[in-house]
């Protein structure tokens, strides 16, 4: 996963491979503090069947807070296979970056 420091946009980077019946799902705890801006796909060689696939998720800050990003990676059949948990936080100026931890200084107040 990248972490854009100060930036506009976080992207988060998931992987998956082609023909798995398994996909990664998102879904934001306060959609009113961050939003999905959009989501690149990236396939690195097309020429091998069953491949990664790389999917880019950009998110950017739509006011000033605290929230989660919650990703499932489902299976077809509805099962959860795994989950991830982005806590991010958005400073005054919308700027977004993700809290790796409770001892990380916060933008909050920046």
């Amino acid at each position: 996963m990248f972490n854009l420091f100060k930036n506009k946009y976080l992207i988060i980077h998931k992987e998956t491979s082609a023909g798995i019946p398994l996909e990664w799902h998102y879904r934001i705890e306060d959609p009113s503090i961050v939003g999905l801006d959009k989501v690149e796909n990236n396939q690195p060689n097309k020429r091998i069947k069953g491949g990664p696939i790389y999917k880019d998720y950009y998110f950017k800050g739509l006011k000033q807070g605290e929230t989660t990003i919650i990703f499932e990676f489902i299976h077809v059949n509805g099962r959860i296979d795994s989950t991830d948990y982005h806590k991010v936080i958005v400073d005054k100026k919308l700027n977004i970056q993700e809290k790796r931890n409770e001892n990380e200084k916060e933008i909050i107040n920046n």
